[in-house]
């Protein structure tokens, strides 16, 4: 299981470069501020997706479903393998974030990075449990060349409504159909909160994991 993920890790390298970019574009463009808390969010969701992205382009080219599947190892610890690089990728964008706020600090550039919290890093998790709950069972049925068109779609569509995210949050927790839900949610304190958003994902990505066996179980090579 380790072996998997490390070679995951290993093969997408180019996502340092990728997060640095990717942190430093969105830095110039700026954030709006209904969004702050979406920021570091934001990098972590991209992190997470070049990482997958890239790892799994290097599966297809390599043809490394046939050689793992011709290995001592359970078809459900391979796709275990996957959705757990999700949190590792996700480790890499907070550490990528934290070291760029650090370093603008220290040379004094007059931009703002707002300051990384756990509702950044909740609102990320919900977001990255969101997309690759859709994405990986995709991926473990047709394969990488298929799904990544899906995927694409789902992180384009993402960063265009960023703005919006927050706004749509907000017309949900008012309507009536979620009103007593989102009444007892509203009424706790941010940490618990932020609890059930990462509950929330955890229920996403859990479902998503028990589809991802079904399809790859049952998937010829």
């Amino acid at each position: 299981m380790f072996s998997l993920i490390l070679k995951d890790i290993l093969v997408s390298k180019k996502i340092l470069l990728f997060g640095a970019a990717f942190i430093t574009l969105m830095t110039i463009l700026g954030v709006p501020e209904g969004a702050k808390d979406l920021a570091a969010g934001a990098i972590i969701v991209g992190v997470v997706y070049m990482g997958m992205v890239l790892s799994s382009s290097a599966d297809e080219t390599n043809k490394a479903d046939i050689l793992l599947n011709s290995l001592p190892l359970k078809r459900y610890e391979i796709v275990l393998s996957k959705y757990i690089s999700i949190f590792v990728y996700s480790a890499i964008g907070i550490v990528f974030y934290l070291l760029f706020e650090v370093l603008i600090k220290l040379i004094g550039v007059p931009v703002i990075v707002y300051p990384i919290t756990f509702n950044s890093i909740a609102y990320g998790f919900l977001l990255v449990g969101f997309l690759n709950s859709l994405y990986l069972p995709l991926m473990f049925k047709f394969g990488h060349n298929i799904s990544r068109v899906f995927y694409i779609f789902f992180f384009v569509f993402f960063f265009l409504s960023i703005s919006y995210v927050e706004k749509l949050v907000g017309k949900l927790a008012g309507s009536s159909w979620l009103q007593n839900i989102s009444s007892f949610i509203m009424s706790q304190s941010d940490v618990v909160k932020m609890f059930f958003i990462i509950v929330f994902a955890f229920i996403l990505l859990t479902i998503s994991y028990l589809l991802s066996v079904r399809f790859y179980e049952n998937r010829e090579f």
